[in-house]
């Protein structure tokens, strides 16, 4: 598969990715520059993937790259500000029920938290997902079916 095929046609979902786990314009554009480089320099890696893999592949190094940033930074990830900020479903419009939900999803644990953001704001499958977290599709489920009845625990 052509990595610059893929590159063009998820280009988008990438950036957008990127913004969700950084908050910031700038460094998610650098973000996805770093890893697309990164892909060029090992192109022969990717002779034998398919397009889903050379994708899950570029979520998690856009994903890791910014865990080395911040490393390099000292910072903390800006993750519960994002959950807080933008996961909101489209049905909770009114500024009580965004209240209430904020507090719900500060209680979560952030492995739950970022299979909610991935799920729901980026509406990724579970196998996605996995790919991106580097775990398998059947954990991820049961980590979301967890995460929601924590959540409708707390309800």
């Amino acid at each position: 598969m052509n990595i610059y095929l893929v590159y063009q046609k998820y280009n988008k979902e990438f950036i957008a990715y990127a913004k969700s786990i950084t908050q910031n314009s700038d460094r998610a554009f650098d973000l996805v520059q770093e890893a697309y480089v990164s892909a060029l320099e090992r192109e022969e890696m990717f002779a034998n993937m398919n397009e889903h893999q050379i994708k899950g592949w570029f979520f998690t190094t856009i994903k890791n790259r910014n865990i080395d940033f911040i490393r390099k930074q000292n910072k903390i990830l800006p993750c519960e500000n994002f959950i807080l900020n933008n996961v909101l479903s489209k049905e909770s419009q009114d500024f009580e029920s965004q209240v209430i939900f904020n507090n719900l999803i500060q209680k979560l644990p952030r492995k739950n938290k970022e299979i909610l953001v991935l799920k729901y704001k980026m509406l990724l499958n579970s196998t996605e997902i996995g790919e991106i977290l580097g775990i398998s599709p059947s954990t991820v489920r049961s980590r979301l079916s967890a995460s929601l009845k924590m959540l409708k625990n707390e309800i």
